[in-house]
């Protein structure tokens, strides 16, 4: 007897019972893979929050706390603008290994000589430390010459005109899941030059130095909160204050890790009911077939072959009930990545590839324990009742 021949009869005459458990895998592992996925990119971005602008502490005004937290962490647009000569004691003080300067410039939305609503972050490539983890191309910047983040559609050599210039985009930057994948980067000379001319007076005052943040890094030895107490006294009178990255994280942090475990409980009362319903139908399946079971043996059909006939049933059905879950999960998710971002208001990252096979082979584990438990047993009445007894009618 060909099993696969045996296999699709079987399927295709007893549609109803076979989309059933169909459906049972195909729902299970939208469950499990689609939450998985979810929580995975959550995380993915939160974990970049951990120290990862490579900046322990950013020196900003108090009045500008919100606005940059907001654009770091969630890609809202702002301005932000002080005299950063008040801040330059930073880098002298002991235990500081680097300082770096942003300056954070929202284009307008209906302005002639520039695209609207943009988040420009300009940077110093001397001194900088964060945007060069995400490309090389970081350090030679200069003129011109801008970065893009990667939500955006400019690629490498596209243009753009921010503030009546043309900027050559020369890289994109990799996913950060921060900010800093909607915004363009430029260098701080040509931010100098935007923010002293006369035409935008009315937005900069004709002002050069600028500044929105300072990133500061310390050395590995050195004491966090010291550090951070240290540097406050020094700036006291500038009116800024110093804040460790990780405090600034803390509650979005929170905030993600208390979405991902609800979502994990929705995902495991959904296993659950599957579960027993699969185990429901397997049983109910077997009482209704248990005399073609015991037909076959009496006709010399091995038990071993029996119950192989019955597994790649199945196993057929969850083969093509997961592959289509996981093929839903990928196709409504990764094209609304973007959207999601957005949405979400968070740190949003796309996992990596070894990462969504690993959530992809545990989904499948999980599914197969399923049908393990529900077959085990329909399995162990075919193996221990004898050819005579499965024969019989049922009442």
């Amino acid at each position: 007897m060909n099993t696969l021949k045996y296999v699709l009869q079987v399927i295709s005459r007893s549609r109803f019972r076979s989309t059933i458990i169909f459906l049972l895998f195909f729902v299970t592992t939208v469950c499990l893979f689609g939450t998985g996925l979810f929580t995975g990119n959550l995380k993915s971005g939160s974990q970049k929050l951990y120290g990862r602008t490579y900046a322990d502490m950013i020196a900003v005004p108090e009045e500008y706390l919100d606005s940059a937290k907001d654009m770091l962490f969630k890609g809202k647009t702002c301005s932000i603008m002080f005299r950063g000569d008040a801040l330059s004691d930073i880098g002298s003080i002991s235990g500081v290994q680097a300082v770096s300067p942003q300056l954070y410039l929202e284009t307008l939305e209906l302005s002639c000589c520039s695209d609207g609503g943009i988040q420009v972050v300009a940077f110093d490539p001397d001194t900088d430390f964060a945007v060069s983890q995400w490309t090389d191309s970081a350090k030679e910047l200069s003129g011109y010459q801008a970065l893009a983040g990667s939500g955006g559609s400019l690629r490498k050599g596209d243009t753009i005109m921010l503030f009546d210039r043309e900027f050559t985009v020369t890289d994109v930057l990799e996913e950060t899941g921060m900010g800093y994948d909607n915004s363009i980067f430029i260098p701080y000379d040509a931010a100098d030059e935007i923010t002293s001319s006369d035409k935008y007076e009315f937005m900069f005052g004709k002002k050069s130095g600028l500044v929105s943040m300072l990133l500061i890094r310390k050395l590995p030895e050195t004491d966090i909160n010291d550090l951070s107490q240290r540097i406050t006294e020094v700036i006291s009178e500038s009116g800024a204050k110093v804040y460790p990255i990780d405090d600034l994280a803390s509650d979005l942090r929170s905030h993600i890790d208390f979405m991902a475990k609800m979502t994990g409980i929705v995902s495991g009362f959904a296993v659950v009911i599957a579960a027993v319903a699969l185990f429901a139908m397997v049983t109910l399946s077997f009482h209704q077939r248990r005399r073609v079971a015991g037909s076959m043996i009496s006709a010399g059909c091995p038990r071993g072959k029996v119950l192989r006939l019955f597994l790649s049933e199945y196993l057929t059905l969850f083969a093509a009930g997961a592959a289509a879950g996981i093929v839903l999960v990928c196709i409504f998710l990764l094209p609304l990545h973007e959207e999601l971002k957005s949405a979400l208001d968070m740190p949003y990252k796309l996992i990596s590839p070894a990462g969504a096979v690993s959530l992809a082979a545990r989904t499948l584990g999980i599914d197969l324990a399923m049908l393990a438990a529900a077959v085990s047993f329909t399995f162990a009445g075919i193996l221990r009742t004898e050819p005579a007894l499965l024969m019989e009618e049922q009442v």
